[in-house]
């Protein structure tokens, strides 16, 4: 090599040193000396001897870490020590890899119990994930190699590329330390939802205002209304619809905001006390851990002392020690107001209850007029006087009219209702207190016009169930007891159970529950239901005293839930007919004699509940008739015993203890159904057990076992691996979690004959929150990080699946199919899916994630996050129909996304119910005039003219979030379109710097950019707005406003607006007359809340009546009861409310200090 060439490399190393070392002024500045030699450098690196630099380089180093302070230090070992800052990072990432799993393992703890994971966890797992990923690994090799790469035949440190390197690893290293600190700081990983304590909107349709009610149900919202009264009663007869008119009552003071929280705890007969105080702390939101009364009760009490809190007791039979729960109204408790229910006057008084208001039966024409209505007769009928005389015997309860008024509904013929009115008039057999012998007869008859012949057990079985009773357990009772006929799966069972749970909803019988699947009985109902079990079929829902034990012995079912019977279980019972055995007491301990089932022979069904056994007894061996066992929650460990019940169908261990799963279950060759979901220490299942079950159908090791063993990996197996799935040939049903793609065997064809299944594979399992929001029966969760071929089972489970989450996946393209039936889908962070949804030749070519081959005619909620690469949502073409029934859409991280949505995909969108966007760097628009979505003929939709565009409309979108976009400007650019919102009801905005006006219309004339035009928009039915970190807003409202838009707002809240000045302008006034919330936070230049245009734009012409200064002294919120200012240093003036807290800021009220 020429020497001149050599030369001049080692004068470009030697500039590019001197511009390194230019980062540290102190060196040159406090050392002349050092500067010499830094001068003699130059001059020997001219001559071309590297051995000198070399030495000279370490001696200027040494003196650099003398003579400097810690920055210049830190930049000179960027050059000298990049070694040392990737040993560091190394370590750094080793600590956060550790770090990760222990959190990783607390979310997954956490989440099977129900709870919701922090935002701040999960933004942490986020970026965690990122920063120890495969990727990121990848790159810091290279980044190692890089800055550890020599010049010039390895004579030369290339040191751009270790001063730039080495300060990206420290840089990283610190980040990295930055995260484990915040992990450090986490007290917990998540919380337990506070569940919605009442739900206020379920008896919309049962409640009915008749004129004899107005009075009660005025009185009673009075009551609720007025501070001084703190103990409310409701009285009446059963079933003369008390617990309607209060929940109706308590659904109108919560859209009053009266109270911040509203508890329902229905009380039963024989009130167990610490149920009772449970139920009130689950709903609040509380955990009960100590088992002392007092303790609890005094937990209690000072958690409903917090806030204004309803507590609704319904049904109250005999006086309660309401201190000794834990509740105290009155002074002793400002902040809770309880409202009870009874059927007797006297129980109400003996606690205190002040108004007590009587609801009494409807009058004849009320009585009338619903029986028509439920029974769907005309003004003429045939039959019409016959029809009057059964209403009349329904004795003017609501309960009874709708009961048998559906029962005769399907009757056509007058003989078939002068016989119903025949039975109608003869004496009941039965009476209770509080329901009279007509009610009876009336829900008796109807009872009796049930037609199919499995319909009256099914109705006669949910009566001994408790309230929100769950399907899945109606089904495993009804099967062991024989009750479906003719049916040989589960499956097929489920779905008539299904039917006929239908039916009896139809009938009045059943009420819809508060949860998917569940089912609920009016207490009137379910009085008269047992009344009738016990006389006809022998039935024993109670136990009062030591007699009872003789009914026993001729019972058929026996179901003491919540009963103390401890001195029952320690001897054997003689029950020669007994069917049914259920039995739970939550949180005890009992001892069960080793011969107490040996006297019941022909037992079907036995359910141990919440009940805690030192072992089972040995005598459970001797019921050879048993189909169904549950012993849920229980803590059984040793269940080797269960082995000998032969002819078992169905056993249920949900939140078992046991850690094994022995051979002996092999045993148990009929049955059909294993529960072993949420058995969380449950580790070994014996290798061939699951095998042998040849007839099962229905298998559930949801959060529970997942320690697969890998196919061939060890010879003999030490545990249970999915390999054994084969050998079922009649399995359809599977909820099971796969954390190693490695388990699942090449063979799995066994896949594709799922019907139902709750499927995750990867190191991910389906969330709490997940499964509340899926809905579904089919749904599939893939999370790895790696390429895997999918066997042909797993695609065909994809074929037929409702609920998709794809997590993670390399090449997804491969193994992705056509999903006709796809409700649900979820995608996240598909980093290297840069192509369409539908693979094709082109993988590279294109940048949008559905094309003109995908077919999702039913999905219904689609969910992307993460994508990094994603630019586009959708081609050019799309199948007609094709996303036409979305409901909702959420979009979070993804940072190449310009626009949602095209034009031509608008017409797709009219179900479209919410639309949360979240962190889209790029984002400028939601709506672009750009092709996509079958802007063309031929993607089998109409081609949008901009003509129809101009007066689209989202009809059904209720809720709109728009989070972290900085680069937003607007919905759409073009000031031609008009999109209105007549549903809209929730809008928060947070983080969209770009945006410095929010409403305003197509004529403003400021430079200003909107977010929303609104020349002919409106926002009828707003509620809720959130404006949040907006730095650039300086407007929120234009001058005009179309008229009656925002007019029924009741919250408003803003955040961290620092250039806003005032908020509303005088006109806006008449529009906040629901306001019931306003709370304006770290708004710095806010002067004014409410300010006095300017011109003539506060002219009527906006809509609404222009107001002057003189109404303004005049002007109230007649409904603001929250009005939060806090840290507003520049706040002057402001029209007072009801309520006001403020903090932070020295403010005045048209001259007056504010209080």
């Amino acid at each position: 090599m020429p020497v001149c060439f050599i030369a001049l490399c080692f004068k470009a190393v030697c500039n590019l040193t001197l511009f390194c070392f230019s980062f540290s002024k102190l060196v040159i500045t406090r050392n002349i000396n050092y500067l010499k030699e830094f001068v003699l450098l130059h001059t020997i690196f001219s001559r071309g001897k590297m051995e000198a630099f070399i030495s000279i380089v370490g001696a200027l180093a040494a003196k650099a870490a003398e003579y400097t302070v810690d920055p210049a230090a830190r930049q000179l070992s960027y050059l000298f020590k990049p070694r040392s800052k990737f040993l560091k990072l190394h370590t750094k990432v080793r600590d956060l890899e550790e770090a990760r799993q222990r959190v990783q393992q607390s979310v997954e703890v956490a989440t099977r119990n129900g709870e919701v994971i922090f935002d701040d966890v999960q933004r942490w797992l986020t970026e965690v994930n990122g920063k120890i990923s495969g990727q990121a690994a990848t790159q810091m090799r290279e980044d190692e190699e890089k800055a550890t790469k020599r010049c010039l035949a390895g004579f030369c440190p290339d040191f751009k590329s270790r001063y730039h390197l080495g300060k990206k690893a420290d840089k990283e290293a610190n980040a990295i330390a930055q995260l484990l600190m915040e992990k450090d700081a986490f007290n917990a990983v998540g919380y337990l939802p506070v569940v919605q304590a009442m739900d206020t909107t379920r008896h919309d349709k049962e409640y009915e205002a008749f004129g004899s009610r107005s009075r009660a149900f005025d009185e009673l919202m009075t009551a609720l209304e007025d501070d001084a009264v703190s103990i409310i009663g409701v009285y009446g007869m059963g079933g003369v619809g008390k617990t309607t008119l209060v929940k109706e009552a308590a659904k109108q003071a919560n859209e009053k905001r009266l109270f911040n929280e509203v508890v329902l705890v229905s009380i039963k007969q024989k009130p167990n006390m610490v149920n009772i105080q449970e139920e009130i702390a689950e709903k609040l939101g509380m955990t009960m851990g100590e088992n002392n009364k007092d303790v609890r009760a005094a937990r209690l009490r000072e958690r409903l002392n917090e806030k204004r809190i309803l507590v609704v007791l319904d049904d109250i039979w005999e006086s309660l020690e309401l201190e000794a729960l834990g509740i105290s109204c009155g002074d002793k408790q400002k902040g809770c107001k309880m409202l009870m229910t009874s059927r007797r006057l006297d129980v109400l008084e003996s606690l205190n209850s002040q108004p007590n208001i009587s609801i009494e039966t409807l009058k004849e024409d009320e009585a009338w007029s619903l029986f028509k209505k439920m029974a769907g007769l005309g003004e003429e009928s045939d039959f019409q006087s016959t029809a009057v005389e059964v209403a009349k015997r329904c004795a003017g309860l609501p309960i009874a009219i709708a009961t048998i008024a559906k029962a005769l509904k399907p009757k056509k013929n007058l003989f078939e209702w002068k016989n119903a009115l025949g039975q109608l008039c003869q004496p009941s057999e039965r009476n209770f207190k509080g329901i009279p012998k007509d009610a009876y007869s009336a829900i008796e008859l109807s009872y009796t016009f049930l037609d199919a012949e499995e319909l009256r057990p099914i109705f006669l079985l949910c009566s001994v169930m408790a309230h929100d009773a769950d399907l899945e357990d109606l089904l495993r009772y009804a099967i062991g007891l024989g009750f479906i006929h003719g049916l040989n799966t589960i499956e097929a069972s489920r779905d008539r159970v299904l039917t006929l749970l239908s039916d009896l909803k139809v009938s009045c019988l059943l009420l819809e529950g508060s949860r998917p699947n569940c089912f609920d009985m009016h207490d009137v109902v379910r009085d008269v239901a047992q009344s009738i079990a016990s006389r006809d079929l022998h039935w024993l829902t109670s136990f009062k005293e030591r007699t009872d034990e003789e009914k026993m012995k001729t019972s058929r079912l026996i179901s003491l839930k919540n009963t103390e019977v401890s001195e029952l279980l320690n001897h054997e019972l003689d029950c020669p007919k007994l069917n049914f055995f259920s039995i739970g007491l939550k949180g005890s301990s009992m001892k069960i004699s080793n011969n107490f089932f040996t006297g019941m022979q022909r037992l079907k069904v036995l359910e141990f509940a919440k009940t805690h056994f030192a072992s089972l007894p040995s005598s459970i061996g001797s019921l050879k008739t048993l189909c169904t066992l549950c012993l849920r929650n229980c803590g059984l460990e040793d269940i080797a015993t269960l082995g000998e019940l032969e002819n078992l169908e169905i056993l249920d261990l949900r939140r078992s203890k046991m850690k094994m799963l022995p051979k002996e279950i092999g045993q148990l060759i009929r049955l059909k159904l294993l529960d072993l979901s949420n058995c969380s220490h449950l580790e070994v299942i014996t290798p061939n057990v699951l095998s042998k079950l040849s007839r099962l159908e229905e298998l559930y090791l949801y959060y529970s076992f997942d320690k697969w063993e890998v196919e061939g990996i060890e010879n003999p197996r030490s545990n249970g691996g999915l390999v054994e799935l084969q050998h079922l040939s009649r399995l359809t049903t599977l909820e099971v979690h796969i954390p190693y793609v490695e388990a699942i065997p090449k063979d799995n064809l066994f896949f594709g004959k799922m019907e139902r299944y709750k499927i995750s594979i990867g190191d991910e399992k389906w969330g709490s929150y997940d499964d509340r929001g899926m809905r579904t029966s089919r749904m599939l969760k893939l999370k790895v990080n790696k390429s895997i071929h999918l066997g042909d089972g797993i695609k065909h489970l994809l074929g037929k699946t409702l609920s998709l989450y794809l997590d993670g996946m390399e090449d997804v393209g491969k193994n992705i199919l056509e999903f006709n039936n796809l409700r649900i889908l979820k995608l996240n962070k598909l980093n290297r899916f840069s192509s369409s949804w539908y693979s094709t030749n082109t993988l590279q070519s294109s940048t949008c994630l559905f094309d003109k081959k995908v077919n999702f005619l039913v999905l219904e909620e689609l969910e992307i996050r993460g994508m990094d690469n994603l630019e586009r949502l959708w081609g050019d073409q799309l199948v007609e129909h094709s996303f036409s029934k979305l409901t909702s859409i959420e979009l979070s991280d993804c940072p190449k996304l310009m626009n949602v949505f095209p034009l031509s995909m608008l017409t797709r969108l009219q179900r479209l119910e919410r639309l949360n966007i979240w962190r889209c760097e790029l984002l400028e628009e939601i709506i672009s005039e750009g092709g996509g979505g079958g802007s063309s003929s031929s993607s089998g939709m109409t081609s949008l003219s901009l003509q129809f565009i101009q007066s689209f409309e989202f009809s059904n979108l209720t809720s709109l979030n728009l989070y972290e976009l900085p680069n937003l400007k607007s919905i759409n650019h073009n000031k031609m379109l008009t999109i209105n919102w007549p549903s809209l009801k929730e809008m928060t905005l947070s983080r969209c710097h770009a945006v410095e006006i929010v409403f305003a219309n197509s004529q403003d004339t400021s430079s200003q950019q909107p977010l929303f035009w609104l020349d002919e928009v409106n926002f009828p039915v707003l509620e809720v707005l959130e404006i949040r970190g907006m730095d650039n807003l300086e407007r929120l409202w234009a001058d005009q406003l179309v008229e009656h838009s925002f007019s029924k707002l009741t919250s408003i809240d803003l955040r961290d607006c620092p250039k806003l000045m005032n908020v509303f302008p005088l006109s806006m006034l008449t529009r906040l007359q629901r306001l019931e919330r306003l709370e304006i936070w770290g708004c710095e230049s806010v002067e004014e809340i409410i300010y006095e245009e300017g011109g003539d734009n506060s002219s009527s012409s906006n809509g609404m009546p222009s107001l002057s200064p003189q109404f303004i002294q005049s002007f109230e919120f007649p409904n603001l009861t929250s009005l939060i200012l806090y840290d507003l240093p520049n706040l002057k003036t402001f029209v007072l409310g009801e309520r006001v807290y403020i903090s932070k800021s020295t403010t005045t009220l048209f001259g007056m200090p504010l209080q």
